[in-house]
């Protein structure tokens, strides 16, 4: 899908709100207003997976726009024009007069109503950390094969900016997530300079991070509320320290993805993962860091395997409404696409236009494969799909690619490129592909294996690479007895 210049205002970034049932109002100009929309969206609990509240504005042939919101209480919502963002601070009965120059958004943003000087310190706070994320990408490669580095140092730069001009200010949520993204890669550090240095003394390097953690407050609840799931990372990555991701590897021979390493070695993974409850400062912070990190464990192992934790945490936090109403919609969701669950319906064109449903392979397994030409372990997996599709008839299995390109021209080209044998199909829209979200897929590549009477089989557990001939040969031998 070509790129359309879109104006969000999404409650995910920064619009501050303040309200008793009173409205607030937002207005303004957009000097380039052509495909554009306005879109209001409240911060979901989790970004994957939470429904997400948003209003769709309307601008003017003229560019301009005008907005009432009832507001409750102070919250902080965000501009979006396409993938860039802005904050925005409402309070009660505030008006707030927002121009906007398309082309230097969101570093070009002039905002009228504010009490204080806070857009003003949100722009110096731009200009001060532009190019620091390029760099702390680079960085993050040369820590991972032991190359001198200043990855450290510079997310300690950018935390220590959002500080000076952010700190006080109702805008002081990018101040703990930059907090929040020094310490991840302050505990990342530590999984390399292990493996790459002998002599590395892993436990104090992880006990000096959790002292700077400390110091640095991360493990109050205000931080961890502005950091949504920063925690689930902090915590993914500090299990990664203790060399396990090394040991499934060396065990199994081959070069795991980590979605496989994640699955294998769960259970030790998340033994470590949830060593950093013992952290948190109060009961407000265990509740969220933990409703966080079981909700992990529902989207990776089921909810079959999650659901002993889950309903522990509904009985242990039930006055936490917010977090128990999140992990039961989310626990429901991931049920309802859980192996025995009907699978998915669609009815996606191919490359010729000809309309493929679920229904037309009725009769067989089906192994959907959600992917995209960006994607190179999607297409590693590729050899490893072509001998699955030579080994097995039609009749047993059909393999079914659904892409997740946002273009369609770069679709036709990559499967011209790679001229993979089995059905193609494309819908768009990305990761908000229909069928995509439907089945919940987080990321990419995704697999479903649905059997001949279109029930779910086996839900992103079974990799060609890995594990799939072994599975699947089970599967079917337990089908074909079934048959006789």
């Amino acid at each position: 899908m070509p790129f359309i210049h879109k104006v969000v205002l999404l409650l995910a970034g920064c619009l501050f709100l303040i309200s008793c049932t009173q409205q607030s109002t937002i207005k303004g100009n957009l000097d380039y207003a052509e495909s554009t929309d306005l879109i209001l969206q409240e911060k979901p609990i989790h970004y994957k997976y939470a429904p997400v509240k948003a209003e769709t504005l309307s601008i003017s042939d003229d560019g301009s726009f005008s907005f009432a919101l009832p507001i409750d209480t102070p919250a902080v919502q965000t501009l979006h024009i396409g993938d860039r963002s802005y904050p925005v601070y409402l309070t009660p009965q505030s008006d707030l007069t927002i121009n906007i120059t398309r082309s230097d958004f969101p570093e070009n943003v002039q905002i009228e109503g504010y009490s204080e000087n806070w857009g003003e310190r949100y722009s110096n706070y731009l200009n001060e950390i532009d190019g620091l994320d390029s760099q702390i990408l680079q960085e993050v490669e040369k820590i991972k094969i032991g190359e001198p580095h200043q990855l450290t140092e510079l997310s300690k730069k950018k935390y220590e900016i959002a500080e000076t001009h952010l700190q006080d200010t109702p805008l002081s949520e990018y101040y703990m997530k930059a907090v929040g993204e020094h310490l991840v890669f302050k505990i990342r550090s530590v999984e390399y300079n292990d493996r790459n240095f002998g002599s590395f003394d892993a436990d104090s390097a992880r006990e000096a991070v959790f002292k700077e953690a400390d110091s640095l407050n991360f493990f109050t609840f205000k931080s961890l509320k502005q950091q949504r799931a920063g925690i689930r990372d902090f915590a993914h990555y500090y299990a990664r320290t203790f060399g396990i991701y090394d040991s499934v590897k060396k065990a199994y021979g081959i070069d795991l993805s980590e979605h496989d390493i994640k699955r294998v070695a769960y259970e030790e993974l998340n033994e470590k993962r949830i060593q950093v409850l013992e952290h948190m400062e109060s009961r407000d912070a265990l509740a969220h860091a933990k409703m966080y990190l079981i909700a992990e464990r529902i989207g990776e192992q089921g909810a079959e395997i999650g659901r002993p934790s889950y309903e522990s945490y509904l009985q242990e936090f039930s006055d936490y409404t917010e977090y128990t109403e999140f992990l039961t919609y989310f626990y429901n969701e991931i049920k309802s696409v859980s192996p025995g669950e009907p699978a998915v319906p669609f009815a996606i064109p191919d490359i010729d236009g000809n309309i493929h449903t679920m229904e037309d392979y009725r009769g067989k397994f089906v192994l959907l494969d959600f992917w995209a030409g960006w994607c190179q372990p999607c297409l590693e997996e590729f050899p490893h799909m072509r001998d699955i599709y030579n080994r097995y008839s039609r009749d047993e299995l059909e393999l079914v690619a659904i892409s997740n390109e946002v273009d369609s021209l770069v679709w036709v080209q990559d499967i011209k490129r790679f001229k993979n044998p089995w059905v193609q199909l494309y819908s768009g829209d990305g990761f908000d592909e229909k069928t995509f979200t439907a089945y919940k897929g987080g990321g990419i590549p995704f697999y479903i294996l649905v059997d001949p009477d279109g029930k779910i089989a086996r839900y992103n557990d079974i990799r060609a690479s890995f594990n799939f001939t072994s599975v699947f040969d089970s599967l079917l031998t337990e089908y074909k007895n079934s048959q006789k």
